[in-house]
């Protein structure tokens, strides 16, 4: 299962949001929450924590939900959903709080019961401010992204992205370091949102060094920044 990475109107220049969400973040170390114990800066390896979140106050921040412990930088158990966003807040009674702008359904498979990349994202995040991490994480997993229904610019990461399209003009390309644009022979276009059931029903062009791919019945486009529609067949799609 990869993970998988919903864009709001918020993050739908993900290049964009990913630039500026990392100049507006500041560390601060960050805690955990649950019901029972509230906010928690040196968290109990016994205690099943809801919540971890980090972030200054009213500026950017990240938090995670689900159930896991966190012992000598190893997080174990399920975490459910990370969201980044704009005018963090912490509650002792309440936890976390963000704009909802991008959220990620991690891959099911990590955390693990030993150190992996997903303990280096969180601790990336909380030493030195950095996605980097977080970046090398979702390219071991691999990641599905769901656009918006507006025209929006998708990045993707080091392994298998399927970037999953429904309406608008839109365009993949590569963003901060470690992101990656559209690789040919690892990563899908999903284009069932497009309710088109054939490679017949596609059009193909260049302009500027950069593949177009169009839908033949309306004015949706993929732009593949750097790539040559002479790369791509059917096996490069998903459809309806």
């Amino acid at each position: 299962m990869a993970a998988v990475i919903q864009l709001s109107s918020a993050s739908a220049n993900m290049e964009g949001y990913l630039n500026g969400w990392t100049s507006g973040y500041s560390s601060t170390y960050g805690a955990f929450w649950d019901e029972g114990n509230g906010l928690v800066t040196n968290p109990l390896a016994t205690t099943v924590y809801e919540q971890w979140g980090n972030g200054s106050s009213g500026g950017n921040g990240i938090y995670m939900e689900g159930e896991f412990q966190y012992s000598r930088g190893n997080l174990t158990g399920t975490v459910d959903s990370i969201t980044l966003g704009t005018g963090f807040s912490q509650s002792a009674s309440t936890g976390f709080s963000v704009s909802a702008d991008l959220v990620i359904t991690p891959d099911s498979t990590f955390p693990s019961a030993s150190q992996d990349v997903f303990d280096w994202a969180i601790y990336d995040l909380t030493v030195n401010s950095s996605l980097d991490s977080l970046y090398d994480y979702l390219s071991a997993v691999g990641t599905e992204i769901l656009d918006t229904t507006a025209s929006d610019t998708l990045v993707g990461f080091g392994g298998a992205d399927t970037f999953v399209f429904s309406s608008g003009n839109d365009i993949v390309k590569a963003g901060p370091a470690g992101t990656y644009g559209y690789q040919d022979g690892v990563d899908t276009l999903d284009v069932s949102g497009w309710y088109l059931s054939d490679f017949s029903d596609l059009t193909f062009s260049n302009l500027n060094g950069n593949a177009v791919v169009g839908n033949q019945y309306t004015n949706d486009t993929i732009t593949l920044h750097g790539v040559s529609s002479s790369v791509l067949d059917a096996s490069d799609f998903m459809f309806a």
